[in-house]
């Protein structure tokens, strides 16, 4: 499977975006028929009136970047980050919630790890090729 959003040549430029963009297609190409799974943008950049409306709608600081309903019925979140990139306080506290309220989450700085990840939660399902 080739992935048009990784820059393998120089992964120094492996960007967060790149790596999610790469993870959707991954998603949508090897997903498991009964998974579930979304994106909640929460890091752009918002007027305050849009941010404080928002926040009274329930808007969660930290959330990770990919949501999962594993096939098997289980909450799941990936945070992704560039290969020198760390967690806010808040990604942290999420991830604390996550794990306490028993769901599963990751932190994934590349998309083979995103791959190992996903297929250990039984989320895709890849081709073996002879």
């Amino acid at each position: 499977m080739t992935l048009h959003a990784i820059e393998t040549r120089d992964p120094r430029h492996v960007t967060e975006d790149k790596i999610h963009k790469a993870a959707i297609q991954l998603l949508r190409l090897a997903a498991h028929p009964r998974l579930v799974y979304w994106h909640t943008p929460n890091g752009e950049a918002r007027s305050s009136l849009t941010g404080a409306k928002l926040k009274t709608m329930g808007v969660l600081p930290g959330v990770a970047d990919l949501c999962f309903v594993l096939p098997d019925g289980r909450a799941a979140f990936i945070e992704i980050k560039a290969k020198k990139g760390r967690q806010s306080q808040e990604q942290r506290e999420f991830q604390r919630r996550v794990i306490e309220a028993h769901g599963l989450y990751a932190v994934c700085h590349s998309h083979e790890e995103i791959c190992s990840v996903l297929t250990g939660w039984g989320a895709i399902r890849l081709a073996r090729h002879s």
